[in-house]
């Protein structure tokens, strides 16, 4: 899930597709590739071994710097079939960092190599378009953008694009979009026309509304995802749609 604008329904994006991928017997893993504290494992927290020392606990940023594996900084949820792998406190140093040579596949690579099962990684990137929204998209098959609905926050998509080949020239011509998010989504004429306006653009992609909520904030604070916590909610039956066409298939 890549936009380099904040607040725009990412890790919303990630936890309540995540969840409904599970929900349809999928092993999910989560993916936190944004450094900001109030991130992915702030909401799906993870599940440590009991007796593990704090100091033990492995992160994206010990994958980054080649101390774990992928599969050792995964964790369970509270959640059948959710997995996380938190982002960690210094994964803005990898950004920074340029000894870290070949830092734009080590996501790819840890997949790869992945022996835990897992049938479907999400990515929760940063609001940035730097070199740890590279590295998600290099590891990718596909790319879904959240934006909120309105004209002029749908104006940075082009912006996401244009990294998205620039990634497909050099790391993985495979990439494509799969789909754009519209959140806090209203009827009006203006996302009306920004709607078909992102279809002309995506003609491949799938555009889905998704209701605003008062219910996901809710869901943020129970440390739950909103399809758990409100099953009727109408954002939550709008991801749920949305996986139920991206996610096509059974978990095998």
């Amino acid at each position: 899930m890549a936009n380099q604008k904040g607040g725009v329904g990412k890790t919303t994006t990630v936890a309540e597709l995540g969840a409904a991928a599970a929900a349809r017997g999928w092993i999910v893993r989560l993916i936190g590739v944004d450094p900001q504290k109030a991130g992915l494992s702030a909401w799906l927290k993870p599940v440590y071994p009991e007796g593990l020392d704090p100091k033990r606990r492995r992160t994206l940023t010990h994958v980054f710097y080649k101390t774990c594996s992928l599969d050792e900084a995964t964790y369970p949820t509270r959640f059948k079939g959710l997995y996380v792998v938190p982002a960690g406190s210094k994964l803005n140093q990898v950004e920074k960092d340029g000894d870290l040579v070949g830092r734009e596949l080590t996501i790819a690579r840890g997949i790869e190599s992945s022996t835990a099962g897992v049938h479907l990684n999400l990515l929760d990137c940063g609001p940035t378009l730097g070199t740890l929204t590279v590295a998600s998209l290099a590891a990718a098959n596909s790319v879904v953008i959240p934006t909120e609905a309105g004209k002029m926050e749908t104006l940075g998509v082009g912006d996401v694009y244009g990294t998205i080949k620039k990634v497909q020239d050099v790391y993985n011509p495979k990439l494509y979009v799969a789909g754009l998010i519209l959140t806090e989504w209203a009827r009006s004429a203006v996302m009306k026309d920004t709607a078909l306006q992102l279809a002309e653009d995506f003609p491949d992609a799938v555009i889905a509304p998704v209701r605003p909520s008062v219910k996901v904030k809710e869901a943020v604070g129970e440390e739950m995802p909103t399809r758990l916590y409100a099953p009727r909610d109408s954002a939550a039956r709008d991801f749920d749609q949305f996986a139920g066409v991206v996610f096509t298939g059974e978990a095998a």
